[in-house]
């Protein structure tokens, strides 16, 4: 029989770390102590992401050509049969592994957007869906990645609605952050009880951490950015809005089905797509014009003149057909350069 295999769900900057070590605490295992990411500045009481987990979840960000901040139209169906089987597989031997554990517990906000592979490997999943404040979370990603705040509540919108799509079905707890930073022996306490309550007696066995050891990790100054009621007001989209008021007051797992990423999110995020794009393309111009010079002034130089002469001149000779020449097929690979850069 599988052990409860419990996996949280939420957005970057959410507190998806602090609710991991909650139920750490509480007795769920989260792999050896060494196979986590050490703390720092962004994260000081430490990430618990299991490094499996994150490779395997980067991994298929990387052949999708996505990152976990450029995954707007991200489609895992665009992965070929056996590119899939194998990641796949890998997630299996991951879950096999943390099995062997008894009760776990992973995180990584990449699930959010990657749990429909992950889901058939898993038996005995419960879905911990932890939400933040959208501008709190778009105000810490500006601080420590530079994002646009009206990318990051994109994103935080994106994120949590495909958690709760990808998690439909399966057994569920909605945790708040600024619930849990507020009060956390109170956060604790609920989530203690609904966990032992969806895990049956596979869960039996978690204790409550003590009200000292939970404030002694929870602390208020773990909230760098506090709700801002008026500037939240100004910022978010109506759909945005109405998502926030589902996850705050415990409807969001009532959506069926999940409605899709509104229009203005898609539009951010299709922008800011474009804006990382135009470097990367302003170089390759550069880079083509430059070879464009390279080639022509190997075409206009004496020698190759010379040696096109003499190869044109031995294949009529022997009745080869001719190929096209190095001038004509660079001409035509300009012509496709050209229209591809209009």
């Amino acid at each position: 029989v599988r052990p409860p295999q419990v996996v949280v769900l939420g957005m970057h900057r959410s507190g998806t770390s602090a609710v991991t070590r909650v139920l750490n605490m509480m007795g769920l295992w989260v792999g050896p102590p060494d196979a986590f990411p050490p703390a720092d500045d962004a994260n000081p009481t430490g990430y618990w992401e299991y490094r499996e987990v994150w490779a395997l979840n980067e991994a298929l960000l990387g052949a999708l050509g996505a990152t976990w901040s450029t995954v707007a139209g991200l489609d895992l169906g665009r992965l070929g049969p056996l590119a899939r089987a194998r990641f796949e597989e890998r997630a299996r031997s991951i879950v096999q592994h943390l099995d062997s554990g008894g009760p776990w517990v992973i995180k990584d906000p990449r699930l959010c957007v990657l749990f429909p592979l992950w889901r058939p490997a898993l038996e005995q999943a419960i879905c911990v869906l932890i939400h933040r404040d959208p501008f709190s979370v778009a105000l810490s990603l500006h601080g420590r990645d530079g994002l646009p705040i009206l990318e990051g509540l994109a994103l935080w919108e994106l994120y949590n609605r495909q958690a709760l799509a990808a998690s439909r079905g399966l057994p569920r707890i909605l945790v708040s952050y600024r619930e849990l930073v507020d009060d956390p022996v109170a956060a604790a306490q609920r989530l203690h009880r609904d966990l032992t309550r969806l895990g049956g007696p596979g869960t039996a066995g978690l204790t409550l951490p003590s009200a000292a050891d939970l404030k002694a990790f929870v602390t208020p100054s773990l909230d760098r950015h506090p709700r801002d009621l008026q500037r939240e007001r100004a910022y978010l989209n109506l759909q945005q809005a109405d998502l926030h008021r589902a996850l705050t007051d415990g409807t969001a797992l009532d959506l069926d089905p999940v409605p899709p990423l509104s229009a203005g999110a898609q539009h951010v995020l299709a922008m800011a797509d474009t804006s990382r794009l135009r470097p990367d393309l302003e170089r390759a111009e550069t880079w083509l014009d430059e070879l464009d010079g390279i080639i022509a002034a190997i075409f206009a130089s004496r020698s190759w003149k010379l040696g096109a002469a003499l190869t044109g001149f031995a294949r009529r000779l022997l009745g080869r057909p001719a190929d096209l020449s190095a001038a004509e097929r660079w001409n035509r690979i300009r012509k496709e350069m050209r229209r591809w850069r209009t």
